[in-house]
């Protein structure tokens, strides 16, 4: 039987409240168990009702998003942080302390003004999210995952020239997490791809940066792949590895709104098993890959390897089981084995 997610709002302005709460509350997947108007009262609810997913704004009197988040830390509560706030979008800053705070994703708000069309925009990502994040897989009733397909000769290190990283719902604060371990030595050009709202992706690329030890940049038409540097992609465009010369460039085409191309991910992955052959890994995050199956199986077909995060939630364990239903993957690892895995294929330890 599917579990219901028990959702808590917390925002200061009760026509959001009533709006985003009576809109919660018709979804048969989830459950409206309460509403505050401050950070102070959010804390007394989330501990009377434990639950699954908390939806934060940031700015509220007596207590903000961002000092619950704090007091959630300390007093050790295991709760799922949504933030969702004006911030998100003035102040893009904020949302990435919150996501280094705790927080597992967030959803720009609409203004006030005009909020009721506004949100119409957003609550498919914010409902996904939503079902993403609190959705937890139960490993007692849940059968085993099938075992991944690799064969050892595919640790033989020290053949790979590109990594191609793709995040998902959630894979923002991973990447926070697992960027800055990637060494400076790092051999192979790196290539990220994250899907994020407009006007966050400056704000993502500088944070990223603070404690990186390579450089990351966001990509634009004409980069060369090349080692120690990390392209990342935003989803915007569609985007292609090409040969140009001695160089392996991205190519960028503008989307369309039917984007009758297909998935920016798999136009990308495709493009690399063409460009790389079988030099080339790519890595799936927990939740990434929905819509790319054919790209990873096309850079599968040429050998390239594939390594995939653990997968904490429901959805995410959904999509990773499709790939190795058709044996796409080689590793599984947990978010903080992601590193160490690839630079052991790329000859940097073990």
């Amino acid at each position: 039987m599917k579990e219901i997610i028990k959702v808590l709002l917390v925002d200061d302005a009760i026509v959001i409240r009533i709006l985003v709460g009576n809109t919660i509350a018709q979804d048969p997947d989830l459950e409206l168990v309460g509403k505050a108007e401050n950070g102070k009262v959010a804390l007394e609810q989330i501990a009377a009702l434990k639950p699954d997913v908390v939806l934060l704004d940031i700015e509220m009197p007596e207590m903000n998003g961002l000092e619950v988040l704090k007091a959630l830390k300390e007093q050790g509560m295991p709760t799922k942080v949504i933030m969702f706030s004006t911030y998100t979008t003035v102040g893009a800053k904020h949302t990435f302390e919150a996501l280094e705070l705790g927080a597992a994703d967030f959803v720009p708000k609409p203004s006030s003004s005009g909020f009721s069309e506004g949100f119409e925009k957003v609550r498919k990502e914010l409902f996904a999210k939503i079902k993403f994040v609190g959705g937890r897989v139960d490993t007692a009733s849940q059968k085993p995952l099938a075992s991944p397909s690799r064969k050892s000769s595919a640790l033989e290190s020290g053949r790979y020239d590109v990594v191609m990283i793709e995040g998902g719902m959630g894979a923002p604060k991973t990447f926070m997490s697992i960027l800055p371990q990637i060494p400076q030595n790092f051999p192979a050009g790196l290539i990220i791809f994250q899907t994020m709202f407009p006007g966050f992706s400056e704000q993502f690329v500088r944070r990223v940066n603070q404690n990186s030890q390579i450089e990351l940049k966001g990509a634009t038409d004409g980069d060369v792949v090349q080692p120690g540097q990390g392209l990342i992609l935003f989803g915007n465009h569609y985007v292609a590895t090409r040969k140009a010369g001695t160089d392996i460039q991205l190519a960028f085409r503008e989307k369309d709104t039917a984007e009758r191309y297909g998935s920016v991910p798999r136009i990308l992955c495709e493009s690399i098993s063409r460009v790389y052959g079988s030099r080339a890994i790519g890595v799936l995050l927990a939740g990434a890959g929905e819509g790319n199956l054919d790209g990873i199986q096309a850079m599968k077909s040429q050998g390239g390897f594939v390594i995939a995060e653990e997968a904490s939630s429901l959805i995410g364990r959904q999509i990773l089981e499709q790939f190795l239903a058709k044996e796409l993957i080689d590793e599984i690892v947990p978010t903080y084995d992601v590193v160490p895995t690839l630079t052991k294929v790329l000859g940097l330890s073990g």
